[in-house]
């Protein structure tokens, strides 16, 4: 078993949801916080907004990419449209005179290779790093894509699910995308979930999301009509799911 696992099993919690025998309905709740500093990659097509080609490869190289995980734990690294969140080992940290860098390569088909430094600083455990590609021989500039608008808060809890695991609840520490399920938009960056909980001015009363997460190489989506100002939601997470 890898250390990462080792380490996020020893934060499961064990949280009797009933009195009549001590090991009758007892739910294990799982927290996915187990990475502290971590770098949400999001690669789109520069030409249109939208996710990065299903064939888009990232290669993580410099003297500290031995440490660096996929945020469920993993060595392997890849997008899963074109998102991926990678991570220092939980026993490695930057320090305030110490940051620790890596360089990420990005390559598509078609499109001129992207590298970026994404540097982890102590003072900031998320960041989000937007990669856009631009097609070999294009002249035209990347679309810029305008914020999306303010409106009154809502708070968002996100539970996730172990479809084969009754037993097992999962408190989700990811960054979260989202859209309108009838608009035909890519997918933006809604903000960073910590243990479920996120607060948000960017949805509109009376409006239907689609919200995305990416865990563990894959993509897992939810939807909800929003008339409320607090909402408890449940999306699957098998990929949390294996202990």
């Amino acid at each position: 078993m890898s250390t990462i696992k080792t380490m996020q099993l020893a934060l499961i919690i064990l949280t009797v949801t009933a009195c009549t025998k001590p090991t009758e309905n007892i739910k294990i709740v799982v927290d996915t916080d187990v990475i502290k500093y971590t770098a949400l990659i999001n690669v789109t097509d520069g030409q249109n907004g939208s996710p990065a080609p299903a064939n888009t490869s990232i290669v993580i190289s410099g003297a500290a990419a031995q440490n660096i995980y996929e945020l469920s734990g993993k060595k392997e690294i890849k997008l899963s449209s074109g998102i991926v969140t990678i991570g220092l080992h939980p026993t490695i940290a930057p320090t305030a005179d110490q940051p620790i860098g890596v360089a990420v390569e990005i390559n598509a088909p078609g499109y001129n290779k992207e590298t970026r430094q994404v540097v982890f600083k102590a003072e900031s455990k998320q960041q989000v790093v937007n990669i856009q590609l631009t097609k070999i021989g294009s002249t035209t500039p990347p679309v810029v894509t305008p914020p999306p608008p303010v409106f009154n808060n809502v708070a968002l809890t996100f539970t996730g699910r172990c479809p084969n695991r009754a037993d097992l609840e999962i408190r989700p520490s990811v960054y979260v995308y989202f859209k309108k399920s009838d608009s035909n938009a890519a997918f933006q960056y809604l903000g960073y979930m910590d243990r479920g909980n996120i607060s948000t001015n960017l949805l509109e009363q009376n409006a239907t999301y689609d919200f995305q997460i990416v865990y563990g190489g894959d993509t897992y989506k939810v939807t909800q009509k929003i008339d409320q100002t607090n909402y408890n939601l449940t999306i699957d997470m098998p990929a949390a799911c294996n202990f």
